[in-house]
């Protein structure tokens, strides 16, 4: 046995090394070289297992100062080819799938209009335009999408091509309020109130006549119809609040003849036509209004006489009843009496013998009654 400290060999029955002195320990017998070699072995499996104690250590060190932003920069691994392969075809299929909404919205009709109302909500007036324009590329019937653009015009004072705009809908649409509305407030804006009103003489649709009526001057209204008339007569005319009527009765234009404040006394004996316009508070005048009157007055009655004839035997007086504005003018001879005749201002004395006594009465026309013939005898 040898001594397992210093190699000597170990006498038998000895406790301790005689040499060294150590404590006998039982070994088997082994080459140095194998010792040694083992024990080489040994310290570089230790050295081994350090390192990699150390490189844990200094990792773990590293995590740390990379979370508190300090210390150095660790080397990045190397990513594998199929990384880069997977990184470019997501990014194509992400540009395709760009492309593709891209497209859709392009051609979406309902797109383009949600995008313009966006717009002209910020007041971005221009980009709203442009989006209109490229849904009526998709739709070049659509109302709305005119309508709209005809709006974003207005708001740009762009009113020419509003009305446009408007015209192109009502001749399609006659029923399209809001379109009016539109045509109207340009018109009223440019102060131009006449050619709303020759506009609306060609509406029909009640609904939107009432968009029209603050505008309009509607014809004047004859009170009293035209005909031939057996009396004298005045003619009322009436129109609409807050308008002025102005008339004719030679057949001029209305437009300058005189403001009717009162009813129109006509003439006798003659055909009148009457001419008549309204004219708005906007001074626009509305349609014409005409009648046309004769006034054929009849022939007075024949004046009343008293006595209006008889035989008497004591002396007479004849009194004649002459209404206000009429005269009488009488002949004793018989032949018929003329407004050159004597004219009757009082009572006739009644001559002796058998006379007839003839009269006629004038009206304030000028128009002649009858002949009336009265016979008195008076015999003293």
């Amino acid at each position: 046995m040898k001594c397992a400290n210093c190699g000597a060999e170990l006498k038998v029955g000895c406790v301790y090394c005689s040499v060294c002195g150590t404590e006998a320990q039982i070994v088997s017998d082994y080459n140095v070289l194998e010792d040694d070699f083992l024990k080489e072995l040994l310290k570089d499996k230790k050295q081994s297992i350090q390192k990699t104690k150390q490189a844990i250590s200094t990792g773990k060190k590293k995590e740390k100062q990379g979370h508190s932003g300090k210390g150095k920069i660790r080397k990045k691994r190397k990513k594998p080819v199929w990384a880069f392969v997977m990184v470019a075809i997501l990014i194509v299929l992400l540009v395709g799938i760009a492309l593709i909404v891209n497209y859709a919205q392009n051609h979406s009709y309902e797109y383009q209009m949600k995008k313009a109302e966006e717009c002209q909500e910020k007041k971005e007036y221009q980009k709203a335009e442009e989006y209109l324009k490229r849904a009526l590329e998709l739709d070049n019937s659509s109302e709305d999408a005119k309508l709209r653009l005809a709006e974003v015009h207005l708001l740009q004072e762009e009113d020419d091509d509003a009305l446009e705009l408007l015209e192109e809908i009502i001749e399609k649409n006659k029923n399209n309020r809001k379109a009016y509305e539109y045509f109207i407030q340009i018109y009223v804006d440019r102060k131009e109130y006449e050619f709303i009103e020759r506009f609306s003489r060609e509406i029909t649709e009640s609904d939107i006549l009432e968009l029209f009526e603050e505008y309009q001057a509607k014809p004047p209204v004859f009170e009293t119809r035209g005909g031939t008339y057996e009396e004298e007569i005045s003619v009322e005319l009436s129109s609409e609040e807050n308008c002025r009527i102005y008339y004719t009765i030679d057949g001029s234009d209305p437009k300058n003849g005189k403001e009717y404040q009162d009813p129109i006394l006509l003439e006798p004996g003659k055909s009148i036509k009457i001419r008549a316009v309204s004219c708005n508070k906007f001074g626009v005048y509305g349609e014409e209004s005409e009648e046309r009157f004769f006034i054929k007055l009849k022939k007075p009655d024949m004046p009343g006489v008293v006595p209006s004839g008889g035989s008497f035997y004591s002396p007479q007086t004849i009194t004649v009843n002459v209404p206000e504005g009429c005269q009488v003018y009488y002949t004793w001879d018989g032949t018929a009496p003329t407004q050159e005749s004597a004219q009757y201002t009082e009572p006739i004395g009644m001559p002796e013998g058998n006379n007839i006594l003839s009269l006629i009465l004038v009206d304030h026309y000028g128009m002649v009654s009858e002949i009336l013939k009265c016979n008195y005898i008076y015999i003293p």
